[in-house]
């Protein structure tokens, strides 16, 4: 699709299914998605968060493998990436991202990444049964504003439209105002904020707002 912005000029972008190879460049967009977040479950004193990330998005499957993931390209490059998936697939997925926590860090260290992944858990809870979840939504820097994360998200909402989901439902940081703004222009409302300190750890992990965009009547679950 060719997206046309007032100011910006013509930018023509692709969508795609993610791919292994999108790995090294997917990867980062993934993390500037929540790096506080990412940090806080992923990061050791060995590893870093982008290493587990790139491990597990590799693998394909979980809530962070590509296979869970549309890129936008501009160029042959991604310069957009994000995370699709219905509420009733979560549980599916999230253990096959325990999985995979187990396969990195090791029967031993992975206790305190999945304690520390439960804690936040309660910050950013899973999704209802009848949404279509949308996460880890990240655009190159140097190409925010020319209409990537609009257009990757309408598409991604007409998909969800098309599937007879009854919401598309995100998280968004307190301190991301920016990307407040763009859920809003979208049709996105603020359901439920949360506030939550989460100790033992010198990471501070911003509160969290649940966003919910009706597509269809819902029932409550």
């Amino acid at each position: 699709m060719i997206r046309r912005n007032p100011g910006v000029g013509t930018v023509n972008i692709q969508f795609r299914c993610a791919e292994p190879r999108d790995v090294e460049q997917g990867v980062p967009l993934i993390y500037s998605a929540g790096p506080h977040e990412f940090d806080y479950v992923f990061a050791t004193k060995i590893n870093t968060a982008l290493d587990f990330l790139k491990a597990a998005f590799v693998a394909g499957s979980g809530t962070l493998g590509y296979k869970n993931h549309v890129v936008a390209l501009v160029d042959d490059r991604v310069m957009g990436i994000g995370g699709f998936y219905s509420g009733v697939e979560f549980s599916r997925l999230n253990r096959q991202t325990a999985w995979r926590i187990v396969k990195f860090y090791g029967p031993i260290k992975c206790w305190s990444v999945m304690e520390k992944g439960l804690q936040l858990q309660k910050l950013i809870p899973p999704p209802k049964k009848d949404a279509e979840f949308i996460q880890n939504l990240g655009v190159a820097e140097d190409m925010q504003g020319k209409g990537i994360g609009t257009a990757l998200l309408e598409r991604q909402i007409d998909i969800a439209r098309n599937k007879n989901r009854c919401i598309c439902a995100l998280d968004v940081a307190v301190t991301n105002p920016r990307a407040q703004e763009l859920y809003e222009r979208l049709g996105f409302r603020v359901v439920e904020e949360r506030k939550r300190y989460i100790s033992g750890s010198a990471i501070h992990v911003p509160d969290q707002r649940r966003m919910e965009l009706i597509l269809l009547p819902c029932t409550k679950n």
